[in-house]
């Protein structure tokens, strides 16, 4: 299967296409409220088969639809994301609050093995300094405080993300700056990212501007048509930046 496209096809269908420990990230989007079948049908099984030992898995879910799938990962689980914003809050009921995170499920095969970047490129607030940390006293142990510098690789990854929706309608799509700092931190330059629910291709992006491969797939011929000229924009004018 040639690289760096998406493809009119299923989820099942991509990953079969894959051999065995050959990805280094695989993002999982699905709409939540499919991922007890998704579970059932063995979408973790084949996302792990296809993982590299070095790999990371991603699975994007939210309440309610998180109980089956947190178990269904149990043996792979390494870490919890949560995802926040201030917009986008469809359900609204009045013995409820109104929903404003979701959740990204980190999994690895070998948590000593895995990829990590721990530097996302964001810049540091201008208020961060350059100072020296406090010392340490505990219990009689005593340790000089550490000097902390900015990293010109930016700050460190948090489990806690913080970006709006974009508008895109009804077309699926997550922010471009959530992607940016996933796959920065979770795949290595020329490795290669795997989204079988690929949506607005946004991932894609991400992968053009980081120097890393992708393939993905979008069963829904309308957000596969919407993703293909996405990407192909988003090419044309990292090309033109090069000149």
């Amino acid at each position: 299967m040639e690289i760096n496209k998406i493809y009119n096809i299923d989820a099942f269908e991509l990953l079969f296409e894959f051999d065995d420990n050959s990805a280094d990230l695989i993002i999982l989007d699905p709409n939540y409220q499919d991922w007890d079948k998704y579970c059932k049908d063995g979408l973790i099984v084949q996302s792990v088969r296809v993982l590299k030992p070095t790999g990371n898995i991603l699975c994007f879910t939210k309440q309610p639809f998180d109980f089956n799938l947190r178990n269904e990962i149990n043996d792979v689980f390494r870490r919890e994301i949560v995802w926040t914003f201030t917009n986008g809050g469809a359900w609204v009921s009045n013995r409820m609050p109104l929903v404003s995170h979701q959740k990204i499920y980190h999994c690895v095969v070998d948590s000593k093995k895995s990829f990590f970047n721990s530097r996302t490129g964001v810049d540091y607030s201008v208020n961060t300094k350059d100072f020296k940390r406090n010392k340490k006293v505990f219990e009689g142990y005593e340790e000089e405080g550490k000097k902390f510098k900015k990293s010109k690789e930016g700050v460190w990854l948090r489990d806690h993300l913080h970006f709006n929706k974009p508008h895109t309608g009804k077309i699926p799509s997550k922010p471009q700056e959530l992607y940016d700092i996933l796959i920065k931190c979770y795949c290595p330059v020329g490795g290669i990212v795997l989204e079988p629910f690929s949506g607005s291709g946004n991932f894609a992006k991400s992968c053009v501007d980081q120097e890393k491969n992708y393939s993905g797939s979008e069963l829904d011929k309308k957000v596969f048509d919407y993703s293909v000229k996405n990407i192909n924009k988003h090419i044309n004018n990292h090309i033109a930046k090069l000149f």
